[in-house]
């Protein structure tokens, strides 16, 4: 995004990368990364305060999408064609569904569905009608680069983290993250998500909204969950401890090792 050279040796564009959150907790510190670093500059648009700047050489649009699929795709829209942006990252909390997923684990979309989305017999379960498409997929280039940067996390940190918070050490997953319109907070419900979507790794209310809009307009995107719940009766005590007392520190983790490799660009 910032000068150089692309692998096709196009020039790489100066256009803005959206970061986005449904809650402030899981910005971390960003915003203020980017007032330390290049000032800040706030516009209010629909409602919502989409943060300009620079973080870590990289110019960026930050702003909190809100909780849910309607919320998400208003917020990336505006990224969209109010702000420009090249890509959309976004980071925040989500349930674990795989068997193998635990708290303190990180999930970096490959693909996105919506899990709620229901127009049978009219169309098939899961798919969108008229665009023929249940699975959204991440951009490859972009996701590869924000597992690398869990990875880095994980290998420099995961150990301290674990034993800061109370967590095992935690475990980098890719595959399919999952989005509706629920809070999934029972064993039944989880257990009924695996069973219609055995691959599915995890669960939340916001990404498949957002990657919907981006293949819409051809923007790539990427989606990282940290795992603060695994969907069950327990999961409303343990996501209000995780997001106060760990998400923040996961998502400024992240994302600084994120932007430092990107370069300053998508």
């Amino acid at each position: 995004m910032s000068g150089g050279v692309g692998s096709g040796g196009a020039p790489l564009s100066h256009r803005p990368l959206g970061i986005l959150a449904a809650l402030p907790q899981e910005l971390g510190d960003l915003i203020e990364a980017m007032r330390a670093e290049s000032g800040v500059r706030t516009i209010t648009h629909g409602q919502r305060d989409y943060h300009l700047g620079t973080v870590h050489g990289a110019p960026c649009v930050v702003t909190l999408a809100r909780v849910g699929k309607v919320a998400a795709a208003a917020t990336v829209s505006a990224l969209i064609h109010a702000f420009d942006v090249e890509a959309v990252v976004f980071t925040g909390v989500a349930g674990g569904v795989g068997t193998e997923v635990r708290v303190g684990d990180i999930v970096v979309a490959d693909t996105l569905l919506q899990h709620d989305l229901d127009a049978s017999p009219l169309f098939p379960r899961f798919e969108v009608p008229l665009l023929g498409v249940s699975r959204f997929a991440a951009d490859a280039a972009l996701a590869g680069r924000l597992a690398a940067a869990c990875e880095r996390f994980v290998a420099e940190e995961g150990a301290a983290s674990a034993a800061r918070f109370g967590t095992r050490e935690p475990r980098v997953h890719r595959g399919l993250i999952i989005s509706g319109d629920q809070f999934v907070a029972s064993a039944a419900g989880v257990a009924a998500l695996r069973d219609a979507l055995p691959d599915a790794l995890a669960v939340e209310m916001e990404g498949a909204a957002i990657a919907q809009v981006c293949h819409e307009y051809g923007v790539r995107c990427a989606v990282v969950r940290t795992i603060s719940d695994t969907a069950d009766d327990h999961a409303p005590a343990s996501f209000v401890s995780f997001l106060t007392d760990i998400a923040g520190a996961y998502s400024n983790a992240i994302l600084t090792r994120f932007l430092d490799t990107r370069g300053a660009a998508v």
